[in-house]
């Protein structure tokens, strides 16, 4: 059985697979397309368009439509709908890839946007969801509540560092155990 996942912007997915009861290993199934990566940064210039470094430590850097940097601050290459800066080389061109799903060791899957990612690692979330569909904080939930204590970790997180101002937070918890006993 093979899973095939892809992204475009700056959402991700993880999956992860469980060693034993307690600890998990985090297998990144995807990863950002930012501005300033390799390949990214070459096709918005030769586009045409500007691409400045992170204001500071932990952002992104930009693509701009003008040298001035004024005119569209988008902060990833690849996007669905940014129509402004398609001209200057942001494209809705995902990058795929594929996981071959092992139906013994991966027990789920984290689909969620970048208002999760900002703050909250890859290996924190599945520790998040982990510890709530496996009980290690007491009792057991399921897939929906792993997926709520996701989104309320990263909404404290943006309280934390931003105050009330908060990116989009969605996120999907997909528990794969679940999904083979009804097949």
């Amino acid at each position: 059985l093979a899973r095939r996942t892809s992204s475009s912007g700056d959402s991700e997915k993880d999956g992860e697979e469980q060693n034993n009861a307690q600890s998990f290993t985090t297998i990144p199934l995807s990863i950002d397309q930012n501005p300033d990566s390799p390949g990214e940064k070459e096709r918005i210039l030769d586009s045409g368009g500007y691409v400045s470094p992170p204001p500071e430590p932990g952002l992104t850097a930009r693509v701009w439509l003008d040298p001035n940097m004024t005119q569209i601050g988008l902060a990833m290459a690849r996007s669905i709908g940014d129509h402004a800066v398609k001209g200057v080389g942001v494209i809705a061109e995902p990058v795929v890839s594929v996981h071959t799903i092992d139906e013994e060791l991966d027990e789920f899957v984290i689909i969620a946007t970048d208002g999760v990612w900002e703050f909250i690692s890859s290996e924190d979330a599945v520790d998040i969801v982990g510890r709530c569909l496996y009980g290690t904080d007491g009792e057991k939930q399921d897939a929906s509540e792993a997926c709520e204590a996701l989104i309320k970790a990263a909404t404290a997180k943006w309280h934390e560092f931003e105050g009330n101002y908060r990116d989009d937070i969605t996120a999907m918890v997909i528990r794969l155990k679940d999904l083979w006993s009804v097949v």
